[in-house]
């Protein structure tokens, strides 16, 4: 099933770009692939008593190299060479694509250097060319204009809401549709029972990514909504964007709830980019230095949490309102650390470098940082960070501009990434939307 699965969407999507313009039939093809297609071909979910720490996201390679996050962006951009082929050479790169393309080459020279390397430098970098390079690519190609920005957000917005009816059943019941068209989901119990009935899943790779969705789907809506003139359209985007809503609130994943909100308030603030762009060079320095103190193991955290009275004082907090993830996943990096800083310049070149720790970091920083090392760390955070703060520049001159659903997608999915290793994947074409440029007469990208 997962194959044919595969092979269905290939045809849909090459149907879709032979019968519609390439710049309307990507957003399907790409955001269809990224929603509807399986996560990965799991051949053995394991005992579901047992947290399966070892299978981490899909944004790094590892044992299973077939996943949604790596097929998706590849069929579209084979759809689009094959039927769109002109806009392809019209294709330049600048200055803003070199950090990406640094991370994406770092696995094939990490592997000369580091030995052995599990998978290979050349399976590495294909898999994180397609998850990271594709999308960025994509963007800019697709991505270079208000109405580029609008199909975008339009079709993010409609394609989340065909979640609704698995939202419901599994929501409700805890069916599972992964287990019923697929089998075993190695999450499928993680996390599952909420404070009313249970946090669906659909075909994401866990509970968090699904409620991560329906909020950056949430914000797509209300920003196409900021878009409109008016009319009947405008009261389909309002019944859109309440859905969405009452789809993340549904979720009941406080990290989505957060994001969704502080999106809302970024939105919808007049002054919030000029604000937060006079602020990032500091919050940037400060989370830095925080970083490297975490890693570096100089403030013992552990000792700090179980022997102080501050510590003690947070981690009742916590029990107390019934959310001890956040102290969890935190304990599961430190585990870890040691590890990362045995090889921190060079890294590990291998996905399952932190298997002696008997666990796994569940923030996707600390899973860069052990497989490749500060070398591939610096890469993809210059890649984000420039992205971001060059669509805040953007954002702050001008009140309506795609700029600012791309910030504020970047900063709060990035933030999420902080403690999970599931992206939201439409995030990764911003990085691609800064240094695209506009259609000759349409004005600037942001």
């Amino acid at each position: 099933m997962f194959v044919v699965l595969h092979i269905l969407w290939a045809a849909i999507s090459l149907g879709l770009f032979r019968t519609m313009r390439g710049e309307i039939a990507v957003w399907p093809v790409l955001l269809g692939g990224w929603l509807f297609l399986p996560p990965a071909g799991y051949a053995a979910a394991g005992d579901p008593a047992i947290l399966p720490f070892w299978i981490i996201g899909s944004a790094l390679p590892s044992d299973l190299f077939f996943s949604k996050a790596w097929i998706a962006p590849a069929i579209a951009a084979a759809c689009s060479l094959l039927c769109d082929r002109a806009r392809w050479y019209r294709l330049r790169l600048t200055l803003a694509d070199v950090p990406l393309l640094l991370f994406c080459a770092w696995p094939s020279v990490q592997a000369l250097l580091v030995r052995p390397a599990d998978p290979g430098g050349t399976a590495s970098t294909v898999y994180i060319a397609g998850v990271w390079g594709l999308p960025w690519l994509i963007a800019k190609l697709y991505l270079r204009t208000g109405e580029d920005a609008r199909h975008l957000a339009g079709t993010l917005a409609l394609l989340s809401l065909a979640l609704l009816p698995v939202a419901i059943a599994e929501g409700a019941t805890g069916w599972r549709l992964h287990a019923a068209l697929l089998g075993a989901h190695p999450f499928a119990f993680d996390g599952i029972e909420r404070y009313a009935g249970y946090r669906p899943q659909a075909l994401f790779e866990h509970g968090n990514q699904y409620g991560i969705w329906c909020a950056g789907a949430a914000l797509a809506a209300c920003w196409r909504l900021g878009a409109e003139p008016g009319g009947r359209s405008r009261a389909g985007w309002i019944a859109a964007a309440g859905i969405l809503l009452a789809m993340t609130l549904a979720s009941q994943s406080a990290g989505a709830i957060l994001l969704l909100f502080a999106g809302y308030a970024m939105l919808a603030l007049r002054g919030s980019f000029a604000m937060a762009r006079q602020l990032f060079p500091y919050l940037a320095a400060f989370l830095l230095l925080l970083g490297a103190v975490h890693v570096s193991g100089i403030v013992p955290l552990r000792s700090l949490a179980e022997e102080t009275t501050a510590g003690q004082v947070a981690r009742d907090m916590f029990r107390a309102a019934g959310r001890q993830s956040l102290p969890w996943r935190i304990g599961q990096d430190l585990k870890s650390l040691p590890i990362v800083q045995d090889r921190l310049l060079t890294g590990h070149a291998r996905w399952d470098w932190f298997r002696e720790a008997g666990t796994r970091p569940w923030g996707l920083p600390l899973l860069v940082l052990g497989q490749f090392g500060l070398i591939g760390f610096i890469g993809l955070v210059a890649a984000l960070g420039g992205a971001f703060f060059r669509h805040l520049r953007r954002a702050a001159r001008n009140e309506v501009a795609p700029a600012r659903l791309y910030a504020v997608l970047l900063l709060l999915f990035g933030a999420d990434a902080l403690l999970n290793s599931f992206l939201f994947l439409p995030a990764l074409l911003l990085t691609g939307a800064c240094g695209a440029s506009p259609r000759r007469g349409t004005g600037e990208v942001g």
